[in-house]
């Protein structure tokens, strides 16, 4: 579901001058600067801070700690996420929503394992779902319900990207390529001193049975931009013989079932980009259109069947100019 960077070959004329760091930690990292000194160190503690403040999984980060209404003190980056997501999900009108964590976990894809799904536990979660239900008041998270959960996985990788972009960006990076989970910011040029070019992955038909096959599309990004793609194929589960991925639709509080096999957003900021796919992914059918006209400043690249059970794509118009 994610793009593959296309890096420049080794050879460059001055190679001293880009740096790469890489490695893993829920997913894989990679970034490639340009710049005389080498800044990993600073860029891996960066990365630390924001799991120490927004990992789900560790019982003692800020948010596992406002999850289970513990007294929690908010850092900046916990704060920023916590806005963003509202003003996304508001956006979205609710279709990318930082509260869906409790069906997440439900359908079996989140922090916490839960009993086997019904519809009435399906109803029963929905009660306590919704980006309405919490707000930050004088530095605090307060719930209507304190069964209220925040999960800021489906932007995650987005905001951890413009994070170290923006450390970067003033540091005066001029040429990098921010990779965390195959969710990108780039800027400036590559070592061959060309556009970096990103691969966005043909999705397979169907989960569990198929492979990816290759590169539906090349993408060239040009000046500073994000990139991020969402879909099921790399994260899905089976029950009673069904199969279902992971993205869920905070409306209905069941897995999404749209034919859409993968959704590419360009934005602004990686951020953004990140809660548009996820969101395409999540919403019904008949309201993709509805959600699309949100935000024109958006380019999308979705990967979808089409009644004749084979691939059919759906673009903005300005993505034919990275295409």
């Amino acid at each position: 579901m994610f793009p593959f960077a296309l890096y420049g070959s080794k050879g460059c004329s001055n190679p001293s001058q880009y740096h790469l760091l890489s490695g893993q930690k829920h997913t894989y990292y990679r970034i490639t600067y340009n710049y005389p000194h080498d800044l990993n160190e600073d860029i891996l503690s960066i990365y630390d801070v924001f799991y120490k403040s927004l990992n789900p999984f560790d019982a003692r980060s800020i948010i596992s700690r406002v999850n289970n209404n513990e007294k929690a003190v908010l850092d900046d980056i916990f704060i920023e996420a916590f806005n963003h997501s509202l003003q996304l999900a508001e956006k979205t009108k609710g279709v990318f929503d930082p509260t869906c964590s409790p069906l997440i976990n439900l359908w079996g894809f989140g922090f916490e394992r839960s009993n086997e799904y019904s519809n009435d536990l399906v109803n029963e979660i929905r009660e306590y779902v919704g980006y309405n239900k919490v707000s930050l008041i004088d530095n605090s998270i307060v719930k209507k319900d304190p069964r209220v959960q925040l999960n800021f996985s489906a932007i995650g990788d987005g905001l951890s990207c413009d994070i170290i972009a923006r450390y970067l960006d003033n540091k005066g990076v001029t040429d990098y390529m921010v990779d965390i989970g195959g969710e990108i910011v780039t800027k400036g040029k590559n070592k061959m001193g060309l556009d970096w070019s990103v691969g966005i992955v043909k999705p397979p038909k169907r989960l569990g049975l198929d492979k990816p096959s290759g590169f539906e599309a090349i993408v060239h990004l040009t000046g500073k931009i994000a990139i991020a793609t969402s879909g099921n194929y790399n994260n899905y589960r089976i029950s009673n013989g069904t199969q279902y991925g992971h993205t869920i639709n905070p409306l209905t509080g069941y897995p999404a079932d749209n034919h859409i096999l993968s959704a590419t957003v360009i934005a602004s900021d990686c951020t953004t980009a990140d809660a548009y796919a996820t969101a395409i992914m999540a919403t019904e059918e008949n309201k993709l259109d509805e959600l699309l006209q949100t935000d024109d400043t958006l380019e999308y690249y979705i990967i979808y069947l089409n009644t004749q059970d084979d691939y059919s794509i759906i673009q903005s118009k300005g993505m034919k100019e990275y295409v």
